[in-house]
């Protein structure tokens, strides 16, 4: 049996891999419609709102209803912002795909939750620019996002390259929509463990011919930014 302290911090390592950072704090608020609802639990069971990244200064995540489909970082705030229409948006499209390709639900709710993290982490890099006083762009925040996936959530890396992939033809899903973003970001990850994260390189989810160079992406990528991205407790 092991020690109760053991147990507790057991229970408190996410599916991610890495326990909550505790400068980060997660509020689902009420759903006003039974999809928005949906979408709550949804994003809820996935814990993709979580991270084990140190984060220089508290960082709130509130996941609720919105006027339009979105994922946004608000500075003065410090604020991550999630909507419920956003998640209901992913998964529709993606269980669409899905049932397009005949892939069982255990496959839909894997892409599902890849797109949720992937979702999350992009923020989460718009975060981590902002307070480390870096300017702000789309390209770092999806760097980030590859550095911070790789590293918290390493068994959900390839589906996210997959999840994005699927969805990056598709107008309106927040920042995983287009093609060249997409191909980058499957690069970024794939480059972090080429032998890992095989599978992104066998899915065409990166270009061939720039396969064998995203190793060099990744860690021109890591050397720039990989200061930001440090594991609580480290």
């Amino acid at each position: 049996m092991p020690h109760p302290l053991i147990a507790l911090v057991l229970s408190m390592t996410s599916t991610l891999g890495a326990a909550p950072s505790p400068e980060l704090t997660v509020r689902y608020e009420p759903a006003g419609s039974p999809r928005a609802e949906q979408a709550r639990k949804l994003l809820k069971e996935s814990d993709a709102l979580k991270t084990g990244i140190k984060l220089p200064r508290p960082v709130k995540v509130v996941a609720r209803d919105c006027d339009e489909a979105s994922a946004t970082w608000d500075g003065d705030e410090r604020r991550i912002t999630i909507c419920y229409s956003l998640v209901d948006k992913v998964r529709r499209t993606l269980t669409g795909i899905s049932q397009t390709e005949e892939a069982d639900k255990r496959t839909t709710a894997a892409r599902v939750d890849a797109a949720l993290t992937v979702l999350f982490h992009h923020q989460l890099g718009h975060a981590l620019g902002a307070m480390n006083g870096r300017p702000d762009s789309e390209g770092q925040a999806d760097q980030l996002a590859a550095l911070t996936l790789a590293a918290d959530a390493p068994k959900r890396v390839v589906r996210a390259a997959e999840a994005r992939h699927l969805l990056a033809g598709h107008a309106g899903i927040g920042h995983l929509s287009g093609l060249e973003a997409s191909a980058t970001f499957a690069c970024l990850l794939y480059g972090a463990d080429p032998a890992k994260h095989a599978g992104i390189a066998k899915g065409g989810w990166v270009p061939a011919e720039r396969a064998p160079f995203c190793a060099g992406e990744y860690n021109r990528a890591k050397s720039a930014l990989g200061t930001m991205v440090v594991k609580a407790g480290a």
